[in-house]
């Protein structure tokens, strides 16, 4: 490590001290694989002579020569650079695929026919930029301590020159030295001269940094400029002891009834959870050996539920316990036993009771209308439309969709409710009248017609089992006119009868006199 320490203090102290220029030397920058053509200053295209112009650099302290021209000739000189190297007719020296070995000082040398000598100096630096920063925090769970220990490392690579790399913990940047934070760094560099920069983080580690989240931040250069690249954001798991568990009991209902899906949830207030068991209270056998248990419930499982734990690190044994109330609702029970038959006219009372875990709400309804509140019904059957389906409908005042519902038919006997339409009419000889007769009884009633007491035959059709419809049609004569007509009916109760009263209708001359 302190070899890698080293290196990279030298990289960075040789690109230093190769900025350090006089005002001869040129600084051209350019990115790692691109094309660059570095300019001689001290060439002149006005010179008629045939001077001698020499490329190199210096390697060890020896001059290393690219390319030399002159009287004799131009040649490209064997060096590791001799396959990406040409000088163009400007004289400058143009590099294909810069390479990170490239970065150094490049002098053009000028010897015109008197043997002046004069140089120009270009000092070519190379920049690429880092992979994206790779963190990994500890995997496994850190105990609380004072101490610095490893927490996580940040890597980038394939970068040059060295980048850095900087430490957040919540959005805060750590730095080494303050609160007990060490940051060490390394530095490889690969046989291509790319570096590879890995940032080790060591730290106190609080309770508190169960919620914390770290990340790293490289910064490195470019030709044109500064930058930043931040990884992803990491979190550590913290150990701390378990001093008490805590039992929760979980459903999507906030009241509990027969047939919820319920969990019984035990969790420890560190980390690692302890060892866990699930208990009915009073009972020896466990429920599970977990921190969850989950099951649909009924009454019977109202009660007492104790969690035990026991932390692996001290063997610190713990308990809590909780209460479960399953509310229910069983069928109502009636006082009358459907179908409850009953006789027109007649009064009569129905009760309903239900076995509940709580206070229970009753209403009545009627073919699905409420009618009536309270477990007592009371009623009187003056219609037939009296009868029908009744419904106790019982219910949990604060647990919502608990309720029960139990049904009584009723049927009405009786002698038969008659109604004629129309009741009176004024007629003519010559006339054709329809008339017509409902009868509504149990059992069912049959319709016999009378005119002036004569009994005459008309269509008769069945609605139900309990109401007969009649039609009588036929033509006026002077024996209707100022008549009656009798709609008779009966069953095996009783017999009633209702009339429709005819009546002549006054001719027109007698109309005007009235008048």
């Amino acid at each position: 490590m302190d070899t890698l320490i080293l290196l990279s203090l030298c990289l960075l102290s040789w690109r230093g001290i190769q900025g350090q220029h006089d005002n001869s030397t040129k600084v051209m920058d350019n990115m790692l694989g691109h094309k660059i053509s570095l300019p001689c200053d001290v060439y002149s295209h006005d010179d008629s002579s045939t001077p001698t112009l020499q490329w190199f650099y210096k390697k060890n302290e020896n001059p290393t020569v690219i390319y030399t021209s002159g009287p004799s000739g131009t040649t490209i000189e064997e060096s590791d650079m001799k396959s990406r190297v040409n000088v163009n007719k400007h004289m400058h020296l143009v590099i294909e695929h810069t390479k990170v070995e490239d970065e150094k000082l490049f002098t053009c040398r000028v010897v015109d026919q008197n043997g002046k000598v004069k140089e120009s100096n270009v000092h070519l630096r190379v920049y690429k930029a880092p992979d994206d920063p790779e963190i990994k925090m500890e995997e496994n769970g850190i105990q609380i301590t004072d101490e610095a220990v490893q927490i996580g490392e940040c890597e980038t690579k394939n970068g040059y020159p060295a980048p850095n790399i900087t430490w957040y913990r919540n959005n805060t940047q750590l730095k080494t030295g303050k609160d007990g934070v060490v940051v060490t760094n390394q530095i490889t560099v690969k046989s291509n001269g790319l570096i590879t920069f890995k940032s080790v983080l060591s730290s106190p580690v609080y309770k508190t940094d169960i919620y914390s989240t770290f990340y790293c931040e490289v910064s490195y250069h470019l030709s044109n400029g500064a930058f930043m690249k931040e990884s992803d954001r990491k979190n550590i798991t913290v150990d701390y002891p378990n001093t008490e568990v805590k039992l929760f009991v979980k459903s999507q209902h906030e009241i509990i009834k027969e047939g919820d899906k319920v969990q019984l949830m035990c969790m420890g207030n560190g980390h690692p959870q302890p060892q866990i068991t699930l208990f009915r209270k009073d009972e020896e056998e466990p429920l599970v050996e977990d921190f969850l248990y989950s099951w649909t419930v009924s009454r019977n499982d109202s009660g007492g539920y104790i969690c035990k734990g026991l932390s692996m690190d001290d063997f610190n044994e713990m308990e809590a316990e909780t209460e479960l109330h399953v509310h229910y609702l069983d069928p109502p029970v009636l006082s009358e036993k459907s179908p409850f038959i009953v006789e027109l006219g007649s009064v009569h009372s129905v009760s309903c009771h239900a076995n509940a875990s709580a206070h229970t709400d009753i209403h009545w309804t009627q073919d699905g209308s409420t009618i009536a509140t309270g477990s007592d019904l009371s009623l009187r059957f003056l219609d037939y439309t009296d009868a029908g389906r009744y419904a106790c409908v019982a219910s949990i005042t604060g647990v919502p969709g608990l309720t029960q519902t139990q049904e009584l038919l009723v049927i009405l006997k009786g002698k038969p409710q008659v109604t004629v339409s129309p009741q009176h009419v004024e007629v003519q000889d010559g006339d054709r009248l329809t008339v017509k007769c409902t009868a509504v009884g149990n059992p069912t009633p049959k319709i016999t017609w009378y005119i002036n007491g004569t009994k005459v035959d008309a269509d008769v059709a069945n609605v139900s089992d309990s109401e007969v419809i009649s039609e009588l049609s036929f033509l006026v004569t002077q024996n209707h006119l100022n008549g009656r007509i009798s709609c008779k009916a009966e069953n095996e109760i009783n017999s009633s009868m209702e009339y429709i009263q005819l009546q002549k209708t006054q001719s027109q001359e007698k109309k005007i006199k009235l008048l």
